[in-house]
């Protein structure tokens, strides 16, 4: 059994998390500028990049399933007690449902607006059995921005855990998934 994930594990793992930083940023200040009723070159830009950044990381998501099926997990180091690993794997699965599930609920807001125009006039397909209808869209941008803040939460407390194993324990944990020197 490895020690640590594989190459391409660990490289999709750190993109997804640049990926997904990116995203925040660009959707707080996209929606300030909305909630602020600046309605400019800017502010369609940063939705343009949001929405085909979120396609990306949804496209990520579903390529990093099909290796992580396909693959051997890397062992925990000695130690590590089971309910630790059980609670690691309850949280993974979560950020891996968010990851999945969030970019769907805006792709499917972004078809019933519609407004699937990304960066550089490049569309999104709509999303089946979406219709065209901006009070659903509402709807399903409302929980897009809830399953967001469970996705912060989820994934600060993968950080902290991460940080802890790191600083703290020094268990091996986290070079699981970091690159080796």
């Amino acid at each position: 059994m490895p020690q640590t994930y594989s190459l391409m594990m660990r490289f999709i793992h750190w993109l997804t998390a640049l990926l997904i930083i990116a995203l925040l940023i660009l959707g707080f200040w996209m929606t300030n500028r909305s909630a602020a009723n600046l309605w400019d070159e800017l502010t369609n830009t940063l939705y343009s990049w949001h929405k085909l950044i979120g396609f990306l990381v949804l496209l990520i998501t579903g390529l990093r399933v099909l290796i992580k099926l396909n693959s051997n997990r890397p062992r925990y180091p000695i130690g590590i007690a089971l309910w630790q690993i059980q609670f690691a794997h309850s949280v993974q699965i979560a950020m891996y449902l968010l990851l999945v599930t969030i970019p769907l609920f805006g792709w499917a807001g972004v078809t019933a607006y519609p407004a699937l125009i990304t960066v550089g006039g490049f569309h999104l397909p709509g999303l089946p059995g979406i219709p065209k209808d901006q009070v659903l869209a509402k709807q399903l941008f409302e929980i897009h921005s809830y399953l967001v803040l469970a996705l912060i939460s989820i994934t600060l407390l993968h950080v902290v855990a991460g940080l802890r194993h790191l600083f703290f324990k020094k268990d091996g944990v986290f070079e699981r998934i970091w690159f080796k020197r």
